[in-house]
């Protein structure tokens, strides 16, 4: 499963995080604008990615770090003979990234 969204949607993604159970594989993309917004997020077994966009000296447009990780994951993840892949994505993530994910999944179910 993949959660993914800014910081906005830290409270979400801890929601639903916290109700996986144990065993649940998830990685968790979080974009942020700098290390103040960067929290806690409980992914069990999974994995939880802080994609600063303020890092290496500039400042990425918002959702550019987001998508690069979303496209590496469904790269990943969603490939091979059938691939069962859950994708939750924050309501603040651009209707491009949307749109990107759909595209890269076998059968899109983004909510």
């Amino acid at each position: 499963m993949l959660l993914g969204g800014d910081a906005q949607n830290i409270p979400e993604m801890r929601r639903i995080a916290a109700a996986l159970s144990p065993a649940a594989h998830v990685t968790v993309l979080v974009e942020v604008c700098g290390s103040a917004q960067v929290g806690v997020i409980d992914a069990h077994e999974g994995r939880v990615s802080w994609l600063d966009r303020s890092r290496d000296g500039g400042f990425r447009p918002r959702g550019e770090r987001l998508a690069q990780a979303i496209h590496a994951w469904c790269a990943e993840w969603a490939c091979g003979d059938d691939p069962v892949c859950t994708v939750w994505l924050g309501a603040r993530t651009p209707s491009r990234i949307v749109r990107m994910t759909q595209a890269l999944l076998p059968e899109p179910r983004v909510s």
